[in-house]
């Protein structure tokens, strides 16, 4: 009896982890957090990247000049971007889980920057950025 239920055990325990594996925990509360409902429809993960930075919601309200958008709206809207700011770090978590670290001194530009350097160059990412620039034509 031992034997068949250790197989068992590991079948389920791969399944649920496999299942959780795609979201993203965020420990953010509703007065440091940006979050939307929308999804890119090529998602098949149907999430949202996570940003996670030390920055404050207010550094986020820069204009981004090269594109005449604030740095948080650039990010959210267009790019499907959750921010947590005053977080204890500087990453971006990309749709399939993997997760991009920043430096620690950063400011709001270099960020939003750098993480529209990397989705450019990811597969989904990159449409994304190709339809965004098609708008600012």
């Amino acid at each position: 009896m031992m034997k068949c239920s250790i197989p068992v055990i590991f079948i389920i325990t791969i399944l649920v982890s496999n299942g959780c594996y795609n979201k993203v925990a965020v420990n953010c509360t509703n007065t440091n957090y940006i979050s939307k409902n929308n999804v890119n429809p090529e998602n098949n993960y149907e999430n949202r990247r996570e940003l996670k930075t030390t920055l404050s919601k207010s550094d986020f309200n820069v204009l981004h000049e090269k594109y005449g958008l604030r740095c948080s709206e650039l990010l959210s809207n267009h790019f499907y971007c959750n921010i947590c700011f005053d977080s204890n770090e500087n990453s971006l978590t990309s749709y399939d889980g993997r997760k991009f670290n920043f430096k620690q001194e950063i400011s709001s530009i270099e960020i939003t920057n750098e993480c529209l350097n990397l989705i450019s160059s990811m597969s989904m990412g990159s449409n994304e950025y190709s339809t965004f620039l098609e708008t600012q034509k």
